[in-house]
């Protein structure tokens, strides 16, 4: 099995609680007006990238959590379900999707995500509630402490936005929340 995949960056700390190993997935049917991430938006763009590489490079990483962001995580459910699974014992897990809660959990298979899920961001972003809190991009989301180890990453610091330099390229990458 294969995930469609847009970027991976290893060790931030503002895709979520603590250091996180984060993958933009590749693909997305909600299409929120005022998208930061409309590079993630196509199907027939990124990188297939086999689900035990992912789980091989999630398990090697030092960061203790992993984000799953997008693009929507949950339009390649299958794959994203593997993998959360795959690594659910070892690492916190934070997952940002369009699709609101109740939505998820009325859904038989989107449900089955929250089983291997800590944190969950549900819910469109808005462009007119933009906001300056934990982990999320508009106001009308919601962060939702699925787990015990979820709720014990509410005290991690939260940072709006990072900085990174490519050593190879010298290319500089931005990411966080309503940038």
């Amino acid at each position: 099995m294969i995930l469609k995949v847009n970027y991976i960056l290893d060790n931030s700390r503002v895709q979520g609680p603590g250091e996180r190993f984060t993958i933009w997935t590749q693909g997305c049917s909600i299409h929120c007006s005022g998208c930061n991430n409309k590079d993630t938006w196509p199907f027939d763009k990124g990188d297939a990238i086999p689900i035990e590489l992912l789980k091989q490079q999630v398990m090697a990483s030092l960061s203790p959590g992993l984000t799953i962001t997008g693009g929507e995580p949950l339009d390649q459910l299958e794959a994203v379900l593997e993998l959360t699974k795959g690594v659910f014992d070892f690492k916190n897990i934070f997952l940002c999707s369009g699709y609101t809660l109740d939505y998820i959990k009325n859904d038989t298979l989107k449900s089955e995500i929250l089983k291997s899920v800590d944190i969950v961001c549900t819910g469109p972003f808005d462009q007119n509630q933009v906001c300056q809190s934990e982990w999320k991009g508009s106001s009308n989301q919601e962060i939702i402490h699925l787990t015990e180890r979820g709720k014990k990453l509410l005290d991690m610091p939260f940072y709006k936005r990072e900085y990174r330099i490519n050593k190879t390229t010298g290319d500089t990458v931005v990411t966080g929340f309503s940038m």
